[in-house]
């Protein structure tokens, strides 16, 4: 009789294991699937700074036109795990520079704005100096 039982409680575990691994397996897919995300998130962030530091930089030097949208994709080029599509969008306004950037791969998405401030200290230097 003991034999019967054993057999009875190692087809038990068996079929519970069944039941288990892929619920383990789905959890270990959906892990891999969010540090991606966050690394690739964490590459277009600051690729993104970095391209809006350069225009506000070359902005307020008056430095020859600089390809931002170039740059940010040398920033990227190679470093993205996950996604794949990217499309940026830069914006040189009179106060700031911002960039925009949307990548997406089946049912993720991700929106990175990025803004730098076009820094003119000498401006209010000279406006100081009338005052005084």
């Amino acid at each position: 009789m003991e034999t019967i039982k054993g057999k009875y409680v190692n087809g038990s575990s068996v079929v519970e294991m069944a039941y288990i691994m892929p619920l383990f397996l789905g959890l270990f897919v959906i892990l891999i699937h969010a540090v991606f995300y966050y690394h690739d998130k964490a590459v277009i962030n600051g690729a993104a700074a970095e391209t809006a530091v350069l225009g506000a930089q070359a902005d307020r030097n008056a430095i020859a036109d600089y390809d931002l949208e170039g740059f940010f994709y040398d920033r990227t080029k190679g470093k993205l795990i996950y996604m794949r599509s990217i499309e940026v969008s830069v914006e040189l306004g009179e106060e700031a520079v911002t960039v925009t950037a949307r990548v997406n791969r089946s049912i993720m998405r991700l929106s990175i704005c990025q803004k730098a401030v076009i820094a003119r200290p000498e401006k209010k230097i000279r406006q100081m100096e009338r005052i005084t």
